[in-house]
């Protein structure tokens, strides 16, 4: 690849008298020819070196990535797409960078889309509960491609069954959340697993929760089931520790 140009460079480097004209295929320059193939090799590795080490061209491998996410303490998926995988890897080497506010809503949106999540983050102001925040996408009997006829209009429970606990003997443990109590199950509280999370019982301490979902507020947004985990990890790691977050998401393959 580099060979011409660089016997170019070496024949350059050589007085311009005749005495040290080169003949071609001479003794020397074929001596400059066995050269430059060690010499081009040299260059070839380094650059090698560099596409392995940054994420940001097409010679970064899946084999690259998955030793970047081992050292980066990141979730390895090889279903995962690789340019997915690319834009996690780049924003945790960017990781913190020079952003004070480490743990605005703000903050926290750009590095899910900057890690390849269409998400978007929303503070809970006004205090609103979820059922207050889903009530109105009740009334449409909407929940992604679900249409009116699949959903019985009424409370936000009966629209939404399977995004509440609701406490009735047999469904849920006593001691976890109150008889006659709905705890919606699609949050984020402490746990990489979205099963340890289900109990967690926010109570009526709504200041601390925040949502997370589509370009509008109680829309959902679809993440893809293989970085489930890895979107988990995300918000763990970047979220004030006593927050919930409150998941308007659907996880599609």
């Amino acid at each position: 690849m580099f060979k011409i140009k660089l016997k170019k460079l070496i024949n350059q480097l050589y007085p311009t008298g005749r005495a040290f004209n080169i003949p071609k295929n001479g003794v020397l320059d074929k001596l400059h020819d066995g050269l430059t193939i060690s010499q081009n090799q040299l260059i070839e590795d380094s650059l090698s070196i560099f596409d392995s080490i940054l994420p940001d061209n097409d010679n970064f491998t899946a084999d690259d990535a998955t030793r970047w996410e081992e050292r980066l303490g990141m979730i390895t998926n090889e279903s995962v797409l690789l340019s997915d995988r690319k834009s996690a890897i780049i924003r945790k080497m960017n990781h913190p960078g020079t952003i004070l506010a480490r743990q605005s809503w703000d903050y926290l949106q750009e590095q899910l889309q900057l890690a390849g999540f269409d998400l978007y983050v929303y503070e809970n102001i006004p205090e609103q509960t979820v059922e207050q925040i889903l009530q109105p996408f009740s009334e449409t009997g909407q929940l992604g491609d679900g249409q009116l006829d699949d959903f019985e209009l009424g409370d936000v429970f009966s629209v939404y069954p399977e995004l509440f606990n609701c406490a009735e003997l047999g469904d849920g443990q006593l001691g976890d959340f109150q008889l006659d109590e709905c705890v919606y199950k699609n949050k984020i509280a402490n746990n990489i697993d979205e099963l340890k999370d289900i109990p967690f019982n926010i109570g009526q301490n709504y200041r601390s929760i925040f949502f997370i979902g589509g370009p509008v507020i109680g829309e959902f947004a679809n993440v893809n089931e293989e970085r489930k985990n890895e979107f988990r990890q995300l918000v763990l790691k970047i979220k004030p520790v006593q927050a919930i977050g409150i998941l308007f998401i659907n996880y599609t393959y």
